[in-house]
């Protein structure tokens, strides 16, 4: 952002001493413009067109790229898996004249780039005496169903020293590769028995390749070859690693040390960065963060919004969990830890026994959830948060039958790698929700940029008086018939009904009974997604009816209005704009019996 002239300059270019009193509640005025949220926007900016403090005095905003961002904050586009940058401009006037009274203010908005996934992904272990690495899947991100029918995707025995493989935490890194690490530990041979961890790296989530870190070997002659635990490990990107080929970003592995030489004496966190191939720790163990007592358990996550590292740990002992915060991951080159500073209180949204805490971001939302395992209780603890400062709870998610984690990762994942997962590791119960990445609205930099939502394809389930659910738009039932409607995503929680004869709902699904001519029609439902976004689907429904014959509408024209409006919005957003046949706008693709205007 620029720097203003202080005001004892002004004297230098003449202004007098009225003219600087004049001018100063413009400075003011400026400086407490900065919209919310600009590092990492997800949401349109409510853009004030008066400054009232010090004033009133009018104010006009300027975007530097309106295929991105409209003058008015209106967010018109969006990188895929990326954010990008545009220049917002606020000029302030006085009431009396049409020039400016102050320096132009430009600010930096980052718009957050859209999300190509559609659902999320847990890999956990479930028992101490089954510590293998299960899967499950979620639409929402706190209700999962286990895969693979309930039985084990990864067996320790393949892949461990120790035959036993806990607490895996799983990485999407920018090269493509996900990472995962391990604590390689039996527990049936006492929770000393832990002597290294496991890496392991895959292109699709379903093949892995595998290495060992035996600490006692690699470490021989150094106090880390006395290592009672190395517990949890876990992996974060390094964006500012430079690599041997002037390339940059790394996977730095950080991990809780206890040795039995009294030179660890309690859990300290440790960290090294892997090899280029992921198959090794490079160098020693690097001393990352030590609270005084035992932590454990530590999940570090980046948040664009504040460009801060928030680390969560256990106190080990003490029990419950807390957070610290550091603006770098590493100091000095990746030699040193980082300051972290501001440590929390307690975090848990309970007084229940806590460990495993994990941190993850809502798919295109700007919300955070923190889950940790009641381990004594049964069951999985969800809380939500905006900030990664203040939690709030969600849910209790309960642990049992073939579902039982233990310490692990949620992360994001695309419908095609659903899918693909799908296939190998068969999930009969789960119903995935598809969230397609929205249509191409123009290029910039070479690269696509797409609109700023996509719609949550709906899947038009309908019941025909005893028969079983199928998936239909186009029903002939006879009078007398009760149909029943219940599209999916089945977990979704907005949904507006309108049809014939008045019919209205906000229910997702709906029994019509009885039904006569009067009822036949379109039953148009809208779906409005977590990110806000819409979609639509029709439903047509004829009924056999003597006395009141169907017959379908012919188009209708659109109003002044929705043309005016259609004209507005491409030129604000250079989008397709849908209708409907009574001329409403509609979100999404067109379907049966809409109009779209280009």
């Amino acid at each position: 952002m620029k720097k203003f002239v202080p005001l004892v300059a002004l004297f230098v270019f003449g202004v007098q001493a009225q003219e600087v009193a004049e001018i100063a509640p413009f400075w003011a005025a400026l400086d407490d413009l900065e919209p919310a949220g600009i590092n990492d926007l997800y949401n349109d900016l409510n853009l004030p067109d008066t400054m009232k403090k010090y004033g009133p005095y009018p104010v006009k905003w300027e975007s530097s790229d309106t295929l991105f961002l409209g003058h008015d904050g209106h967010i018109n586009g969006r990188f895929v898996g990326e954010n990008h940058e545009v220049t917002l401009t606020a000029t302030l006037y006085d009431n009396e004249s049409s020039t400016p009274r102050a320096e132009k203010r430009d600010f930096k908005v980052s718009i957050h780039g859209f999300e190509p996934y559609s659902n999320y992904l847990f890999a956990y272990f479930p028992a101490n005496d089954n510590e293998n690495i299960y899967y499950a899947l979620s639409n929402d991100g706190y209700n999962f169903t286990p895969m693979n029918n309930g039985k084990r995707v990864v067996a320790a025995d393949t892949v461990s020293l120790k035959k036993g493989l806990r607490d895996p935490h799983v990485l999407r890194a920018p090269d493509g590769w996900f990472y995962m690490v391990n604590t390689d530990m039996k527990s049936a041979e006492g929770w000393a028995s832990n002597r290294g961890m496991v890496l392991m790296k895959s292109r699709d989530l379903i093949n892995w390749k595998h290495s060992t870190v035996h600490f006692p070997d690699k470490y021989k002659g150094k106090n880390f070859a006395n290592v009672t635990r190395v517990w949890a490990p876990e992996t974060i990107w390094d964006a500012n690693y430079v690599n041997k080929d002037g390339s940059k970003g790394r996977p730095l592995v950080y991990y809780s040390l206890l040795t039995n030489d009294g030179t660890i004496p309690y859990d300290k966190v440790f960290f090294n960065y892997a090899n280029e191939d992921f198959t090794d720790l490079e160098g020693d163990p690097i001393h990352f963060f030590d609270r005084g007592k035992s932590t454990i358990d530590m999940d570090i996550v980046y948040n664009p919004v504040d460009k801060l590292y928030h680390a969560f740990y256990k106190n080990e002992g003490d029990g419950g969990i807390c957070k610290v915060q550091a603006q770098t991951l590493t100091s000095e080159n990746g030699t040193k830890a980082p300051t972290w500073y501001k440590r929390s209180g307690a975090l848990q949204q309970t007084t229940e026994a806590v460990e495993g805490a994990g941190v993850f971001k809502l798919i295109n939302q700007n919300s955070w959830v923190l889950m940790y395992d009641c381990y004594m209780n049964g069951h999985y603890q969800f809380t939500s948060s905006t900030d990664l400062e203040n939690f709030k709870f969600v849910q209790d998610t309960k642990t049992s039958g073939a579902f039982t984690p233990r310490h692990g990762t949620i992360l994001p994942i695309t419908a095609q790698e659903t899918a693909a997962l799908m296939k190998v590791f068969p999930t009969p119960d789960f119903e995935p929700k598809v969230i397609e990445i929205p249509d191409s609205i123009g290029v910039c930099d070479g690269k696509k940029v797409v609109g700023p939502c996509s719609p949550t394809k709906i899947i038009p389930y309908v019941k025909v008086g005893d028969e079983g659910w199928k998936e239909s738009t186009d029903l002939k039932v006879a009078k007398g018939t009760t149909v029943q409607l219940g599209p999916h995503p089945w977990d979704g929680k907005i949904w507006s009904w309108e049809g014939p004869d008045g019919f209205k709902s906000t229910a997702r699904e709906n029994t019509l009974k009885n039904l006569d001519g009067t009822k036949s029609g379109y039953y148009s439902v809208t779906y409005t997604n977590e990110t806000g976004c819409k979609s639509v689907a029709k439903i047509k429904i004829v009924v056999d009816d003597p006395d009141h014959p169907y017959e379908e509408q012919p188009p209708v024209s659109i109003g002044n209005r929705g043309m005016r409006e259609s004209r507005k919005d491409l030129r604000l957003n250079r989008n397709p704009i849908y209708f409907d046949l009574l001329g409403n706008r509609l979100s999404g693709k067109p379907r049966n019996g809409m109009f779209v205007v280009k």
